[in-house]
């Protein structure tokens, strides 16, 4: 009975589970883009202040 469970399980959360980590995945990835733009603007202001 515990395998059925489990099964079970996975066939319900599978699916859902595959979906948001393909979407963390793909965000991750816009994230570290938007961080690496702002450390750079960062940057430029800090030499346009010298």
């Amino acid at each position: 009975m515990q395998l059925d469970l489990w099964v079970s399980a996975v066939e319900s959360f599978g699916f859902p589970i595959g979906v948001a980590s393909f979407i963390l995945y793909r965000l991750d990835k816009s994230i570290n883009r938007m961080e690496d733009a702002v450390k750079e603007l960062i940057h430029e202001e800090q030499e346009d202040e010298k």
